[in-house]
């Protein structure tokens, strides 16, 4: 999810003019990476300040690994602070960083799983293709909004259905009923309809990678309630969703040279 939006975006470029290509693309994937990686360390430190009562061991670990990871996003963002404007770096990174304490604070209040919280990492992790975009365009074409927004909404749907499957999981552990959500199968169904939007709009290419997610998305949810999903291992999920989101990219790719041709 953090990767594939900026390879795609990268792919765009490269097939318009690879001439354009150009060494910020080193610092700008650096930082996309850093920001990403800081999270983890920092909710184990805030929960040692905030939650735990005694000491854990994890605690240093995560320290030693913030003592590098935020000087080098630190040097990342003084090699951008070259060739981008204040105002980009100012709003990429405030950006960044609110969604980062954003989710240090959501995860030590084990509030995590919120759709409204799910919507905006799902948006933070697409973003990482408009680094690419300022890195080489210093703005974001009209693609590139469309090329954000489209993962953003793939993501969204795939994070629940991956919830979706979790809460089937535990309800099989435990012997209970389980019934599908109604807000992820809504969502499902409002993608697979902008989807069709898209076509209609002469977007094709959009709208149909909008329809193979929705549509992989709604099956998927309408076979939790059998055994042999529930019982699918989580590796063989991962796997899938992967092959899904490439074939998506792939799609929003196509569609994207389309549009900037």
């Amino acid at each position: 999810m953090l990767l594939q939006p900026f390879i795609g975006a990268l792919l765009v470029y490269t097939w318009l003019d690879w001439r354009r290509l150009n060494w910020t693309l080193i610092p700008a994937l650096a930082a996309v990476v850093l920001v990403f990686l800081v999270r983890e360390p920092l909710i184990v430190v805030a929960r040692q300040r905030w939650v735990w009562r005694t000491p854990h061991a994890e605690t240093e670990q995560a320290r030693r690994f913030l003592a590098w990871e935020l000087p080098l996003l630190a040097a990342a963002g003084g090699a951008l602070a070259f060739v981008w404007s204040f105002r980009i770096l100012a709003i990429l990174g405030g950006a960044a960083a609110a969604l980062t304490a954003l989710a240090v604070f959501m995860t030590i209040r084990n509030r995590q799983r919120a759709i409204w919280f799910q919507a905006l990492s799902a948006a933070g992790l697409g973003s990482s293709a408009l680094a690419v975009c300022f890195a080489i365009d210093g703005s974001i074409p009209t693609w590139g909004w469309w090329f954000w927004g489209l993962h953003a909404a793939h993501f969204l749907a795939a994070i629940l259905v991956v919830h979706a499957r979790l809460e089937a999981r535990i309800a099989a552990r435990r012997n209970t009923a389980f019934s599908i959500p109604r807000d992820t199968m809504a969502l499902q169904i409002v993608w697979l309809a902008a989807g069709i939007g898209l076509v209609a709009m002469n977007l094709p290419l959009y709208g149909a990678a909008a329809i193979l997610s929705g549509a992989a998305h709604v099956l998927s949810l309408r076979t939790l309630n059998t055994p042999e999903a529930v019982a699918m291992p989580m590796k063989t999920v991962g796997l899938r969703a992967m092959a899904l989101s490439i074939v998506f990219t792939l799609l929003i790719v196509a569609g994207s040279i389309w549009r900037a041709r």
